[in-house]
């Protein structure tokens, strides 16, 4: 009896202590800072298990158990399902990383080497399908658990990178890097439908073409690497337009890797020497998010892959920090969901 009212009294204890605790203010960081009309907002950095809240069991708590380290080491590309798992590729025989935020946990993405090369990933709705840039095949699995289903493009694929869905058409689009060009499957069938590009530095073709993704309208957009500039086509791969010059200067590019657009058009383009870099789609540079370095909110070093979930949620691969970054763009919903008051310590 003693026991038990000895528990009990460490429980009224433990609540009271929390009850006089006070709120924080999390300090908010945003692009461009104020006084300026925010546009984009800091999320949050994350590394690996040990970023997310703990979630050991009791006993484990009371020993000072702690879980094994599991982290990124060299990731490359990411995307995210809009509802809380985000999953990031590495230079690692699992593939990759999976973090779950609704159980604040992280696992592998396989549980076996399965992987000689993990580069792009992307989810439809059922299932997540991860590049093998040196198998040259795109291997599908089911979305909850990850079981592994089939492979698509074995023996035609050279070299396959970034990945995009257009879910109403059931296409997948590859960006074949070491190829030159954009392939694209039937997601039921997996067979080839057509592709589109080749190497130049013309309309149409590409240098070491890298990232892609697809705007509400279907177009499709290419980030062609070595060519330092952004390539827009149709969703049957006519080209359109594309903007994007060399140059140090903000505006410019050295390459170009990852890039995304939100649910107001906005292109986001990463520079792995520089950070993010907002344009429309007529070329016109909008805004800057983040800064090179190691230090402080939203340096980056070597950025890489990006994506931009359904609720404007930006992830940005920031390779030699051994991390990935989340943004948010913050639209009309957002900013009525979390106003912004300067009044508060906003930088």
């Amino acid at each position: 009896m003693k026991r038990k009212f000895l528990w009990l009294v460490m429980f009224v204890f433990s609540i009271s202590c929390a009850q006089k605790q006070e709120v924080v203010k999390k300090e908010r960081f945003f692009w461009p800072p104020p006084p300026n009309e925010p546009k984009v907002e800091f999320i949050g950095a994350y590394r690996g298990n040990r970023d997310l809240p703990k979630r050991l069991n009791f006993m484990k708590k009371l020993t000072g158990e702690t879980e094994p380290e599991i982290r990124l080491r060299k990731p490359l590309h990411i995307t995210s399902d809009g509802e809380g798992i985000v999953v990031v590729t590495d230079l690692l025989p699992y593939g990759g990383l999976v973090f779950d935020f609704n159980e604040n946990k992280v696992e592998f993405i396989t549980s076996e080497p399965a992987f000689q090369f993990a580069t792009g990933v992307v989810f439809d709705k059922e299932r997540l399908y991860v590049a093998d840039g040196k198998a040259g095949n795109i291997k599908v699995f089911t979305k909850k658990d990850r079981k592994p289903l089939y492979t698509i493009g074995d023996g035609e694929l050279l070299s396959p990178n970034g990945l995009a869905i257009n879910e109403s058409l059931k296409r997948l689009y590859v960006v074949d890097t070491k190829a030159y060009k954009v392939v694209v499957y039937d997601i039921e069938t997996k067979k080839m439908l057509f592709s589109f590009g080749k190497p130049g530095d013309q309309e149409g073709e590409f240098n070491r073409p890298w990232g892609i993704c697809i705007d509400r309208n279907g177009d499709v957009y290419i980030a062609d690497g070595l060519n330092a500039r952004v390539q827009i086509f149709d969703q049957d791969g006519k080209f359109l337009t594309m903007f994007g010059k060399r140059g140090d200067k903000p505006g410019g590019f050295a390459q170009v890797k990852g890039i995304g657009i939100d649910s107001d058009n906005n292109i986001y383009v990463i520079d792995p020497l520089k950070a993010i870099q907002v344009f429309n789609r007529e070329g016109q540079l909008l805004g800057l998010v983040g800064a090179p370095g190691t230090k402080g909110i939203g340096a980056m070093s070597l950025p890489m892959g990006l994506y931009i979930d359904k609720n404007d949620r930006i992830y940005v691969v920031d390779q030699m920090n051994r991390r990935f970054q989340v943004f948010q763009y913050m639209n009309e919903d957002y900013k009525k969901k979390y106003p912004v008051d300067f009044g508060e310590n906003a930088k």
